[in-house]
This record gives structure tokens, sequence and C-alpha cells, in this order.
């Protein structure tokens, strides 16, 4: 995570505009502005005011230093929270990120309700693996990232 501690004050200059299209392509496809959403690897949080009920979770705390969002410091594998305490949990372009990365899918399935929605990185070392390990119900093409959607309760 130091990569993310020394860009941290630059994070929203850097990415945000990508990350803001993402999550617009996200809430078009889905009605989870008024859901209660866990966003998984937050970073600054920074589109947590598109959402009512919005709680990030991230492992660096110099991006957390830098949000403006509800935001606890805490790690994908082992969230922090109990199961079925979200009804919705988005983790965008972080999943390459993370240690365990079928732990972490795993954590976020366990306290989801109803969707959890991730977005991998198309030239990710890991992709074809996570993409293969999360199952996905409905697939988005974006032009950096495949934006994949799983409904827990088909």
């Amino acid at each position: 995570m130091a990569y993310y501690d020394f860009i941290s004050k630059g994070y929203n200059k850097l990415h945000g505009e990508e990350q803001l299209k993402k999550i617009k392509i996200i809430l078009k496809e889905l009605n989870i502005c008024k859901k209660k959403v866990l966003d998984v690897g937050c970073g600054t949080a920074l589109y947590s005011y598109l959402f009512s009920d919005y709680t990030g979770l991230d492992n660096s705390k110099s991006m957390l230093k830098n949000s403006k969002g509800n935001v606890v410091f805490g790690e994908a594998e082992n969230l922090p929270f109990k199961d079925k305490s979200f009804d919705v949990v988005v983790s965008l372009s972080a999943a390459h990120n993370f240690n365990d990365f079928k732990k972490a899918i795993n954590e976020m399935n366990r306290v989801a309700k109803e969707e959890v929605v991730i977005s991998l990185f198309k030239r990710a070392k890991k992709f074809n693996d996570i993409k293969s390990y999360f199952k996905a119900d409905k697939q988005i093409d974006e032009e950096k990232d495949l934006i994949l959607i799983k409904y827990l309760n088909k």
C-alpha cells in the first residue's frame, strides 16, 4: 500500500475521473443510491456523496485521511461487519491489490444481501483468475475495466 499512501493527496486528480465514470455506469445499471452500500478498497471515498448510506473500507490510512465519507480502516480479506449487513458491496479497481482475492470475494459475498459489484483492470495480472472466481451474472465492458455484477438473490 506504499504506492497509495504516497499518492493519497493527489489520488482524486490522478484517478478521480475514471473512478466516477465507473460508479456512474454502475448507478445507471443498479438503483443503489438509497441502499446501504459498502465500498471495499474505497481509497478517498470520492463518490461517497452519491449514496445516502455509504461506508468505505480501505487499508491505506493516508487514503482514508484524505477522504470525506464515512470510512473505516480494514482489510478486504477480513471485513469487520456482520453477515448481510449491507444491501450492496462495491469494489472498484481494487481486487487485483488484495492479498487473497478469493478470501476478499468470499467476505464481500458474506456481508452483502443483494448485489456485489467489482471492477477489474483488464490488464491486471490476476484478471482472468479473479473474473473466473467471481462468477458474475452480468458484465459491462468499460474502457480500462470490466465491471462484474453478482445478484445474490437469484
